[in-house]
Protein backbone atom coordinates (compact mmCIF):
# COMPACT_ATOMS: atom_id res chain seq x y z
CA UNK A 1 0.00 0.00 0.00
CA UNK A 2 0.93 3.44 -0.84
CA UNK A 3 2.61 5.92 1.91
CA UNK A 4 0.03 8.77 2.69
CA UNK A 5 0.90 12.14 1.08
CA UNK A 6 -0.04 15.53 2.63
CA UNK A 7 -3.74 16.71 2.73
CA UNK A 8 -2.82 20.05 1.87
CA UNK A 9 -0.35 20.00 -0.96
CA UNK A 10 -0.06 15.88 -1.45
CA UNK A 11 3.95 15.59 -0.61
CA UNK A 12 5.22 12.83 1.53
CA UNK A 13 6.34 12.30 3.97
CA UNK A 14 3.65 13.05 6.73
CA UNK A 15 5.12 14.70 9.97
CA UNK A 16 2.11 15.46 11.89
CA UNK A 17 -1.68 15.90 11.95
CA UNK A 18 -3.00 19.51 12.40
CA UNK A 19 -6.55 21.17 13.02
CA UNK A 20 -6.88 23.63 10.43
CA UNK A 21 -10.18 25.76 10.10
CA UNK A 22 -11.91 22.40 12.11
CA UNK A 23 -10.26 19.68 10.27
CA UNK A 24 -7.95 17.11 11.92
CA UNK A 25 -5.49 17.14 8.60
CA UNK A 26 -2.00 14.91 8.12
CA UNK A 27 0.41 17.56 7.03
CA UNK A 28 3.96 17.24 5.41
CA UNK A 29 6.61 19.62 7.31
CA UNK A 30 6.21 22.80 5.17
CA UNK A 31 2.31 22.54 5.29
CA UNK A 32 2.26 21.46 8.89
CA UNK A 33 2.49 25.26 9.78
CA UNK A 34 -0.56 26.17 8.62
CA UNK A 35 -2.81 24.88 11.71
CA UNK A 36 -2.16 24.24 15.34
CA UNK A 37 0.16 20.64 15.77
CA UNK A 38 -2.27 17.91 17.38
CA UNK A 39 0.55 15.12 16.86
CA UNK A 40 3.85 15.30 15.57
CA UNK A 41 5.11 11.75 14.41
CA UNK A 42 8.20 10.70 14.92
CA UNK A 43 10.75 9.40 12.17
CA UNK A 44 9.41 5.79 12.77
CA UNK A 45 5.92 6.36 12.26
CA UNK A 46 6.39 7.99 9.10
CA UNK A 47 8.48 5.68 7.77
CA UNK A 48 8.00 2.91 9.32
CA UNK A 49 4.57 1.93 8.29
CA UNK A 50 2.04 3.13 10.94
CA UNK A 51 0.67 5.69 8.46
CA UNK A 52 0.54 3.47 5.55
CA UNK A 53 -3.33 3.20 5.74
CA UNK A 54 -6.12 5.60 6.88
CA UNK A 55 -9.29 4.28 8.51
CA UNK A 56 -12.50 4.36 6.48
CA UNK A 57 -14.27 7.75 6.77
CA UNK A 58 -16.94 7.59 8.86
CA UNK A 59 -19.69 10.92 9.33
CA UNK A 60 -19.97 12.56 12.60
CA UNK A 61 -24.19 10.62 12.61
CA UNK A 62 -22.67 7.58 11.52
CA UNK A 63 -19.80 7.70 14.00
CA UNK A 64 -22.25 8.23 17.19
CA UNK A 65 -25.41 7.96 18.22
CA UNK A 66 -26.38 11.91 17.55
CA UNK A 67 -27.02 13.38 14.62
CA UNK A 68 -27.46 17.38 13.26
CA UNK A 69 -31.25 18.32 12.57
CA UNK A 70 -32.15 18.37 9.21
CA UNK A 71 -32.89 22.04 8.68
CA UNK A 72 -29.79 22.78 10.82
CA UNK A 73 -29.35 26.17 8.87
CA UNK A 74 -33.08 27.88 9.11
CA UNK A 75 -32.86 27.00 13.05
CA UNK A 76 -28.98 29.05 12.91
CA UNK A 77 -30.12 31.88 11.28
CA UNK A 78 -33.33 32.43 13.22
CA UNK A 79 -31.92 32.29 16.37
CA UNK A 80 -29.09 34.18 15.42
CA UNK A 81 -31.36 36.86 14.06
CA UNK A 82 -33.41 36.52 17.11
CA UNK A 83 -30.06 37.12 19.41
CA UNK A 84 -29.10 40.51 17.11
CA UNK A 85 -26.07 38.74 16.30
CA UNK A 86 -24.42 38.69 13.36
CA UNK A 87 -22.52 35.91 11.21
CA UNK A 88 -19.33 37.29 12.11
CA UNK A 89 -20.26 37.90 16.00
CA UNK A 90 -21.35 34.17 16.31
CA UNK A 91 -18.44 32.79 14.75
CA UNK A 92 -16.19 34.78 16.96
CA UNK A 93 -17.94 34.20 20.41
CA UNK A 94 -17.96 30.39 19.41
CA UNK A 95 -14.28 30.38 17.62
CA UNK A 96 -14.83 29.87 14.25
CA UNK A 97 -14.46 31.63 10.94
CA UNK A 98 -17.33 33.52 9.60
CA UNK A 99 -17.02 32.11 5.60
CA UNK A 100 -17.46 28.22 7.47
CA UNK A 101 -20.67 29.56 9.46
CA UNK A 102 -21.81 31.36 6.34
CA UNK A 103 -21.65 27.64 4.63
CA UNK A 104 -23.21 26.11 7.38
CA UNK A 105 -25.88 28.65 8.09
CA UNK A 106 -26.55 28.87 3.79
CA UNK A 107 -26.94 24.70 4.07
CA UNK A 108 -23.88 23.89 2.10
CA UNK A 109 -21.68 22.25 4.52
CA UNK A 110 -23.19 20.25 7.67
CA UNK A 111 -21.57 21.33 10.60
CA UNK A 112 -19.54 18.84 13.22
CA UNK A 113 -21.36 17.65 16.15
CA UNK A 114 -18.26 19.66 17.91
CA UNK A 115 -19.34 23.30 16.25
CA UNK A 116 -23.15 22.19 16.99
CA UNK A 117 -22.65 22.25 20.44
CA UNK A 118 -20.81 25.39 20.42
CA UNK A 119 -23.55 26.70 18.18
CA UNK A 120 -26.17 25.36 20.46
CA UNK A 121 -24.35 26.39 23.82
CA UNK A 122 -23.89 30.33 22.24
CA UNK A 123 -27.96 30.50 20.92
CA UNK A 124 -29.31 28.46 23.49
CA UNK A 125 -31.05 26.05 20.47
CA UNK A 126 -31.06 21.92 19.94
CA UNK A 127 -29.42 21.04 17.05
CA UNK A 128 -28.33 17.33 17.74
CA UNK A 129 -30.67 14.90 18.59
CA UNK A 130 -30.77 10.92 19.12
CA UNK A 131 -31.53 9.30 15.53
CA UNK A 132 -34.79 7.63 14.97
CA UNK A 133 -34.56 3.72 15.90
CA UNK A 134 -36.36 2.03 12.40
CA UNK A 135 -33.94 5.20 10.77
CA UNK A 136 -32.98 3.49 7.68
CA UNK A 137 -32.91 6.36 5.80
CA UNK A 138 -30.48 8.29 7.96
CA UNK A 139 -27.79 5.46 7.18
CA UNK A 140 -28.42 6.05 3.89
CA UNK A 141 -27.87 9.54 3.99
CA UNK A 142 -25.10 9.65 6.09
CA UNK A 143 -23.30 6.19 3.59
CA UNK A 144 -23.75 9.11 0.58
CA UNK A 145 -22.61 11.53 3.22
CA UNK A 146 -19.80 13.88 1.23
CA UNK A 147 -17.05 14.65 3.70
CA UNK A 148 -16.30 18.63 2.21
CA UNK A 149 -12.25 18.94 1.27
CA UNK A 150 -10.05 21.88 1.55
CA UNK A 151 -10.89 23.06 -2.03
CA UNK A 152 -14.89 23.01 -1.38
CA UNK A 153 -13.88 25.36 1.60
CA UNK A 154 -11.23 27.75 -0.89
CA UNK A 155 -14.23 27.83 -3.04
CA UNK A 156 -16.61 29.74 -0.13
CA UNK A 157 -14.24 32.27 0.35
Amino acid sequence: MDELSCDICGNTPIRAQILLEGAKLLACARCMKSGKIIHLFSDEESAGGILKARPAYLPPSAATDEEIVENWGAVIRKARQKANLTIEELASRISERANYMHAIENGRIMPTLETAKKIEKELKIKLIEKPEAGGSANLSAAKSFKEPTLEDMLEQE
